[in-house]
């Protein structure tokens, strides 16, 4: 028998929720939408707001391709863009600045004003990103000043470039109708530095981490507004102690499990519950409980280098996201959110030393080449769930249970869960990961008593959390007039219609889904896809997961309110649009994004795929290209079957040497192919992959399948041959010795050899409302 959890939420003290610090720092744009701030969480319009915050750094992809990876971003549940200004990639050379081509700062913030996408830029002058030198250029170092510091020589440089960017981004703020909202100066500012690769004598030197303290954060915030930078708030990153000025920035945090700078990774305290309002992670230097606990930089995945190659698994991700959440974060920021590719230097690779001379591929969300990962879903649903809730959950504090702020990273016993409440409302979180430990399936019973009332989960027995899940189980909810007193089953996302209103809720793998109803709150109710028990004032429900009809609820008011309970994996698949003329859920097998009215589908290998939608437009929906076959009717859904002519890539492969291979991609692509990727899978050390006379990219192998986007080369491709390089990863023992030169000498075997190399379409259709 599991033991019982219990937990009372009847003394809870209360929870001041007043302006804070930067109640001062929000505003309006020129059609009244506002920001805003209050100490808690921020605001949207007036309401309480839980963004996401997606890293995507526009110099490190093409900028033929920004929109549609903005569109992507969108899609996946990004609320705000973030995106840092290297220096020394648009002033290589003094005096020489360059925003052309990927560069073309101002080009990107105008897509960002034409999707309505609100944008954080980090202008420097040190960024560190894992660019050369954090981003300072070369020929800094020349001149007789000291970085990051109110050194008058390095102000007036920094002047330079503010005015710089300045000419870009002018006429963009916010307030001004423009995306930016925010401005982050300097990074990190004493508390770390980048390796200093201008030095260039050996390895491992780096450069100051500054010592002004928050007197130089004034400076560079004095000389930015005088360039004309005035955004809403200055942003900071506050963690490690970094100095954090008094008035005007939200300093921002950061949650890393996966590292690359410790080769010994240590088993992470990122997965355990703590109320980061009044206890942060680690020690900060500002009042905790005047701002919102923010983090632009949790692991949206990690980049790989030369001496540590981790991996990080999906589930880490949305558990990390699930364990700030109920810790009391109100803004989630990945980084990175969006890998890329570094630009090739005029003269040098601009690459921090031991890591990937141009991948930044960051195993994130949206790869190098754009690349889709399992990640990508999963910070969706999780976005899905803070779009539609988010505005319940803001103002809801952290309620440790006892024990679980001292709970051992080890401990693969105890249960961990906390909640986040109010007036006896809230949410349950539980996680069953933690990273370098096995944490087994964990049977389960939590009891609350709550000022409504008892609460069980589940409502009678026990439950099963598998391992490596982590869920979120609501308690004491009004769902649009119907009383929701425990669910088993994770809210999702919700839409809207002349005739209901549908709640999407979604069962975990292992997690028997149920709903405790309170009667008093309904006059009806229907079902065809459930057993539901009458148990004196509740109904205790226990839905089908799936695409069907779920239960129908007519509340006191008259009002129709259905619950819809879809499985995980249709959850992972789930979308939400504004499309031709309303809200949108979609549930598809393939990633989708929403442009000019048109829902667009990008199917990786695969033909034929289908999206079911609800609701169903009113006018026919037809693809671009292709054939549709039959609607089908899945409970709510209505299902649209799409199949294109299936497209093979020509490729030829010729390998000289086990080590090297000469790959000849056709070029004679069909209209609904987007893109041919490369998946190569090899064994070695690092890997390069040359086009022409040019490093493409390149891969420090870690044990996943190495992937390569080809559309932002095709042209080349009608010219140039691929080669690929393996160097070869050594086995054995090297020794060393001096003959009047240094000598060495290695035993052992060396491995370098391809698996697999095979070429992959991506599909690419629109799916078009239009009168029948």
């Amino acid at each position: 028998m599991t033991a019982v959890t219990r937990l009372d939420l009847t003394d809870t003290p209360q929870f001041d929720i007043y302006p804070g610090k930067l109640g001062a720092n929000g505003g309006s744009n020129p059609k009244g939408e506002t920001f805003g701030f209050t100490n808690y969480y921020m605001t949207r319009n007036g309401k309480p707001f839980i963004p996401v915050v997606g890293e995507f750094h526009f110099s490190r992809f093409s900028y033929l391709h920004w929109e549609e990876e903005l569109l992507k971003m969108k899609a996946g549940g990004v609320h705000i863009v973030a995106s840092y200004v290297f220096w020394n990639y648009h002033e290589e050379e003094e005096g020489a600045f360059d925003w052309s081509g990927n560069r073309n700062l101002r080009h990107f913030v105008d897509l960002c004003a034409k999707l309505e996408y609100p944008l954080i830029l980090r202008i420097g002058p040190f960024c560190h990103g894992e660019v050369r030198n954090g981003g300072i250029p070369d020929w800094v170092f020349a001149k007789p000043l000291e970085i990051r510091s109110n050194d008058p020589a390095y102000l007036e440089l920094s002047r330079k470039l503010y005015r710089e960017i300045s000419k870009q981004i002018r006429g963009t703020m916010y307030q001004e109708g423009g995306p930016v909202i925010a401005v982050q100066l300097e990074n990190e500012y004493m508390h770390c530095s980048a390796p200093n690769d201008a030095w260039g004598y050996a390895s491992g030197k780096f450069m100051s981490s500054g010592t002004d303290g928050t007197a130089h954060l004034a400076e560079l915030r004095r000389i930015a507004e005088e360039a004309g930078i005035h955004p809403m708030f200055f942003t900071v990153t506050a963690w490690g102690g970094a100095a954090i000025p008094a008035e005007g920035f939200l300093p921002m945090l950061a949650g890393y499990a996966y590292t690359s700078w410790l080769p010994d990774q240590p088993a992470s305290r990122e997965f355990l519950y703590r109320d980061l309002h009044a206890v942060p992670m680690e020690k900060v230097d500002f009042n905790t409980r005047e701002y919102p606990v923010a983090y632009c930089e949790m692991a949206g995945g990690m980049q790989v280098s030369y001496k540590a190659r981790p991996f990080v698994p999906a589930e880490s991700v949305e558990a990390m996201t699930l364990v700030k959440l109920a810790s009391g974060s109100n803004m989630l920021g990945y980084y990175m959110y969006h890998g890329g590719s570094n630009p090739a230097g005029k003269k040098t690779y601009m690459n921090e030393y031991s890591l990937p001379k141009i991948s930044y591929d960051y195993q994130a969300p949206l790869g190098e080449f754009g690349r889709i990962g399992e990640v990508y879903d999963r910070i969706r649903s999780l976005s899905l769930f803070m779009e539609s809730f988010g505005p319940i959950l803001a103002p809801m504090p952290t309620v440790l249970p006892e024990g679980q702020a001292d709970l051992e990273v080890t401990d693969n016993e105890t249960l961990r869960w906390c909640v986040r409440q109010q007036g006896g409302s809230g949410f349950v979180f539980l996680n069953n990961f933690q990273d370098s430990a096995d944490m087994p399936d964990r049977s389960f019973r939590i009891e609350l008593e709550t000022a409504p009332g008892k609460v069980s989960f589940p409502h009678a027995g026990e439950a099963v959390l598998n391992s490596g899940t982590g869920t979120v189980l609501p308690f004491n909810l009004d769902l649009y007039g119907v009383s929701l007193i425990s669910a088993t089953a994770q809210l999702l996302t919700e839409v809207s219609t002349e005739n209901e209103h549908v709640v999407f809720f979604f069962a975990h793998d292992g997690l028997k889904p149920e709903f405790v109803i309170a009667k008093s709150s309904i006059t009806g109710m229907a079902t065809t896809d459930g057993q539901v028990h009458d148990n004196d004032k509740e109904y205790v429900i226990h839905p089908v997961a799936g695409k069907n009809n779920g239960v129908v609820f007519r509340t006191t008011e008259g009002k129709a309110v259905r619950f819809v309970t879809l499985t995980r994996q249709e959850a992972l698949q789930t979308y939400r649009f504004n499309l031709w003329g309303g809200q949108v859920v979609a549930v598809s097998d393939c990633p989708l994004t929403a442009q000019n009215d048109q829902l667009v589908c990008n199917s990786l290998g695969f033909p034929s795929f289908s999206v079911s939608l609800y609701p169903a437009p009113a006018d026919e929906l037809r693809p671009a290209f292709g054939q549709l076959g039959p609607v089908q009717h899945e409970g709510v859904f209505s299902t649209y079957s799409v199949q294109l002519p299936e497209y093979t890539p020509e490729i030829s492969v010729v390998k000289p040497a086990e080590k090297t291979a000469i790959i000849e991609v056709g070029t004679s692509w069909p209209s609904h192919v987007e893109d041919v990727w490369l998946e190569i899978d090899y064994d070695g050390d690092v890997a390069e992959a040359f086009l022409g006379d040019k490093l493409l990219t390149d891969n420090i192998h870690f044990g996943q399948p190495w992937s390569i986007g080809l559309k932002s080369s095709y042209n080349q491709l009608e010219k140039d041959k691929l080669h690929i390089a393996i160097t070869p990863l050594r086995k054995g023992t090297v020794h060393t010795y001096i003959n009047q030169a240094h000598i060495e000498v290695f035993e052992g075997v060396e491995i370098a050899v391809f698996h697999r190399i095979e070429a992959i379409p991506q599909y690419r259709v629109a799916l078009v409302a239009s009168k029948k």
